[in-house]
């Protein structure tokens, strides 16, 4: 039984629920998102997020709002509303770095950090403001 939760705790796979949002509205509108009530509509539909280890060098991650799967170490493309940004993650430990670019600016970074069982993402748009989202 020791041995299984040990091996639990060694992967971010999971479904982790949000228990805590710092700055996110904040950072929902410095990112574009055009008014209160989409703003609203997004944090709760992202309530809960899950990332699985597909097994082939990719990952998923699952909320309300967007299914999204991605390389580890490689260029792709993804989406930030009506933007189409390229993305690339990598991982070190118990952490993904995400970096999201429209053409050749950085305009988002994600870093998705577990520490025991709490998940927290910190996200950086652009001009420097910072969320933190606890799960």
């Amino acid at each position: 039984l020791i041995l299984l939760d040990s091996l639990l705790q060694e992967t971010m796979e999971g479904c982790y629920k949000v228990e805590e949002n710092i700055n996110f509205e904040n950072f929902l509108k410095v990112m574009g998102v055009p008014d209160d009530e989409t703003i609203q509509k997004m944090i709760q539909a992202t309530k809960q997020v899950t990332l699985t280890d597909n097994g082939d060098g990719t990952w998923t991650q699952v909320s309300g709002l967007k299914t999204s799967t991605f390389p580890l170490n490689k260029e792709f493309k993804d989406s930030w509303g009506d933007k189409e940004l390229t993305g690339l993650v990598t991982m070190d430990g118990m952490k993904l770095n995400k970096v999201y670019k429209l053409g050749d600016v950085s305009v988002l970074t994600e870093e998705v950090v577990l520490s025991g069982s709490c998940l927290t993402l910190t996200l950086v748009a652009r001009d420097g403001t910072k969320a933190v989202r606890k799960l």
